[in-house]
């Protein structure tokens, strides 16, 4: 039988006051990770903060192509310097994304060349574009081959891939 009076006592004095008391270190329990779900949970963190930053990046360099395709959804293909506006913008998307790039000194047969030469392979366009040349200097284009600029227009701000480096990545 216990000795019911052992709650009730208190601990003796320690026999040697210089030293400290022994503690004894806290229970383990289940709730701590093993190292190797803590180093597998420091890598998928990894992993989710690279990814996050990669579409971060994906998205910052979409937005003047959004802005572009916006633009040139708003133009008025009706007015007479429709085709000049087209050209413009698609100069100024080049400008922002490669400062240098040779294609902005370009016009007439070798600008309409270009579009097409940077425009990928696997990528068929509806109509053949119309003779430039033709349709920036006539005094009023006919509406079919402004829209079908501008139908190229928007295919070649979706599909061309151009580089920091000025050369398309095409």
């Amino acid at each position: 039988m216990a000795n019911s009076n052992t709650a009730n006592i208190t601990p003796p004095e320690a026999t040697m006051p210089g030293l400290a008391d022994i503690v004894e270190p806290a229970l383990a329990n289940d709730w701590y990770l093993a190292p190797g779900w803590s180093i597998l949970s420091g890598i998928l963190l990894a992993l989710v903060a690279y990814g996050g930053y990669r579409w971060w990046r994906y998205v910052e360099h979409q937005k003047p192509i959004r802005y572009a395709l916006a633009e040139l959804a708003k133009l008025d293909l009706t007015q007479s310097h429709a085709p000049e506006q087209i050209t413009t913008l698609l100069k100024r998307l080049i400008i922002t994304k490669a400062p240098t790039h040779p294609a902005v000194t370009l016009s007439g047969t070798a600008w309409q060349q270009y579009l097409v030469a940077t425009l990928p392979a696997n990528v068929k366009t509806a109509d053949p574009l119309p003779d430039l040349l033709t349709l920036h200097y006539q005094g009023t284009p006919a509406i079919e081959d402004v829209r079908r600029y501008a139908s190229f227009a928007a295919l070649w701000l979706k599909k061309a891939k151009l580089s920091h480096s000025g050369a398309s990545d095409a």
